[in-house]
């Protein structure tokens, strides 16, 4: 799920971007490219009143060395039980939540060329059920030295399999006696969504009022088929942005865009994103984030 209003404007093809704060979620080598205090809010209303909220914390602690803290949780309000017996509802209501909190270390180890990696606690609640683990999150940014082209690649949601805990009544039919018998039963484990990103940026153009990066990008989900991103972003006076993107070879979600202000205060800087994607069958997700950086 994208968690940035900037990053889904452009088609979330900002693994090799340095925009702010919520940009450690794709590539946490980044986090040694912003050398201000950076934070990120977002809130993302998804279909069937689910709700995503994220928050991302960067700090420079030393010359070349990075601190940052971020967390999200995907939730909803409380669903009533329904059976076959009762499709009205029980009475009873149960809730669903994902989460995670995640620390980011990153290193600029020279000009050129730094690294980050994020360790994160990640978990499920739905009804009775829990699940957690912990993840990592790797990625390293490289300025080429071509002009402004960067290449960067990051493997994110990388942690052993995991399964709900507990374990679950299995009712199957005795077929020599015709009775059902009731056994308990652990849950099937699986792999963490885990995708590897690989992307280049370059800026064509790059003067005091006008602003124009573009940037490519390749995906590799463990759990599904590549697909290639596409973004554009375009800004005037570092103050007002447009963006677009594209997704290739992806089903449900296709083309993006999106837009965003910059206002510069005394002694800080606040910036207002929105990004809109468009879906086929489900209706389209609205992001909005808040960034502050001084």
């Amino acid at each position: 799920i994208g968690i940035s209003a900037r990053a889904v404007g452009m088609g979330e093809s900002v693994v090799a971007l340095n925009q702010d704060a919520a940009s450690v979620y794709y590539n946490p080598a980044i986090i040694a490219q912003l050398d201000t205090f950076e934070l990120s809010v977002s809130q993302i209303k998804w279909p069937a009143q689910i709700n995503y909220d994220y928050f991302s914390i960067i700090r420079k602690i030393s010359r070349r060395n990075y601190l940052g803290i971020s967390g999200g949780i995907l939730h909803m309000e409380p669903m009533e039980e329904t059976t076959e017996y009762f499709p009205s509802g029980t009475g009873n209501y149960f809730i669903f939540q994902d989460r995670f909190i995640s620390i980011t270390y990153g290193a600029k180890m020279t000009d050129r060329f730094s690294f980050g990696v994020s360790f994160k606690h990640v978990a499920e609640d739905l009804d009775n059920y829990n699940m957690n683990a912990i993840l990592l999150d790797v990625g390293t940014f490289y300025w080429t030295g071509f002009k402004s082209l960067r290449f960067c690649a990051s493997l994110s949601h990388f942690g052993p399999q995991v399964s709900p805990v507990g374990s679950y009544e299995n009712r199957i039919l005795d077929k020599s006696s015709g009775n059902e018998i009731i056994e308990k039963s652990s849950f099937q484990q699986f792999s963490p969504p885990t995708i590897f990103r690989i992307g280049a940026a370059v800026d064509p153009i790059l003067d005091k009022k006008k602003h124009l990066i573009v940037s490519f990008q390749l995906n590799h989900p463990v759990d599904n088929a590549e697909y290639i991103v596409s973004g554009i972003e375009y800004s005037y006076m570092r103050a007002l942005f447009l963006r677009a993107g594209y997704k290739f070879n992806k089903n449900e979600e296709n083309y993006s865009f999106g837009a965003g202000v910059k206002i510069s205060f005394t002694r800080f800087i606040l910036s207002v994103d929105y990004g809109y994607t468009n879906f086929q069958h489900l209706s389209d997700p609205k992001r909005f984030s808040i960034g502050l950086s001084y």
